[in-house]
């Protein structure tokens, strides 16, 4: 005779509500870990993705609120509101108006065009279409120069050092700068290239840079010591400043912010955005890494990220003005 059939129990067994719970505390342990992000690598690393941290936590709250479960719906929706709440304020126009809308303009592309794309044609294509005064462009080595020798017929003005490391940088220029050169900021050894611009009769001092990704401490540490090089730079110039490129940092980081304040610099927005411009293989997961700050005699009258040209980030084309003097 058989023994009776017994059913296993259950214990061990993790439910699907329990699943989302764990999601829920994930997402919250991220959002505080944003806050805490000047005390190590890991933890800035969080700070980064306040945009999917208030998507997905907003997404965990509906799910909660349909299943009648009061208590991890609220603290869900409390975490997607304080994350959405960081987006909204790096994301929200801060220009000011100008009443002279006919003062000289100078439009900048910046572009990590990425060492293995082999679709130069995209980018000179992009050139083209808008016809920007300078063009700065990153990670380029000796056969993207040389992809990119067709540019020289509209801007003659070439200074760059390619590298095969991806940090190599060059800068595209319509007119003769009167002073430029590639300089060394901070202690990563990585080039940036600085460039004297006339915009109508004054002068603006252009800083083309890319920091290392903190994809390691060591990475993380040389890209905090080159911010602080550049906010060192910023605060030294004695005309108006514009610094621009993948500066591999998120508004919502503390470094991005010493940035700013250190250097006297601003991120201006003169329309809503984020201006999300990595990974472009990824798009869900994108984050504003390429930026352009100013000084503040320095106007935004455009900022846009432009169609992708097969790099994993998306160009950022600005058009920028002087303020009138102050009397």
């Amino acid at each position: 005779m058989n023994p009776p059939s017994t059913v296993p129990p259950s214990k061990g067994r993790v439910s699907l509500w329990g699943l989302v719970e764990v999601a829920v505390v994930m997402g919250l342990l991220a959002t505080v870990a944003g806050f805490l992000a000047r005390f190590g690598w890991l933890l800035e690393l969080t700070c980064h993705f306040r945009l999917q941290l208030a998507v997905g936590l907003a997404v965990l709250a509906t799910v909660f609120v349909l299943g009648r479960r009061r208590r991890p719906a609220v603290a869900s929706g409390a975490g997607a509101a304080v994350n959405l709440m960081l987006v909204l304020l790096a994301a929200r126009p801060n220009g000011e108006s100008l009443a002279d809308t006919s003062t000289p303009r100078l439009r900048l592309l910046s572009l990590n065009v990425h060492t293995a794309n082999t679709h130069s044609d995209l980018v000179r294509n992009l050139v083209t279409q808008t016809q920007p005064d300078l063009v700065l462009l990153l990670e380029v080595n000796e056969a993207w120069m040389k992809e990119l020798e067709a540019l020289r017929a509209s801007y003659p003005f070439v200074l760059s050092e390619p590298r095969e490391d991806n940090f190599g940088i060059a800068l595209f220029a319509r007119t003769r700068p009167p002073d430029w050169e590639i300089l060394d900021l901070g202690p990563a050894e990585v080039p940036s290239v600085r460039a004297e611009v006339l915009l109508g009769e004054r002068s603006v001092r252009f800083l083309g840079t890319h920091p290392l990704p903190p994809a390691t401490p060591g990475y993380a540490a040389g890209r905090n010591g080159q911010l602080r090089a550049i906010a060192e730079w910023s605060r030294a110039q004695t005309v108006p400043v514009v610094v621009a490129g993948d500066l591999n940092v998120t508004p919502w980081s503390p470094h991005f912010t010493d940035l700013l304040a250190e250097g006297g610099l601003r991120n201006e927005r003169p329309t809503w955005g984020l201006g999300i411009s990595w990974p472009t293989q990824m798009p869900w997961l994108g984050i504003p890494l390429d930026h352009c700050l100013t000084s503040p005699e320095v106007a935004s009258l455009r900022r846009e990220v432009t169609e992708p040209v097969a790099s994993d980030h998306w160009p950022l084309l600005v058009e920028l003005t002087l303020r009138p003097p102050a009397r």
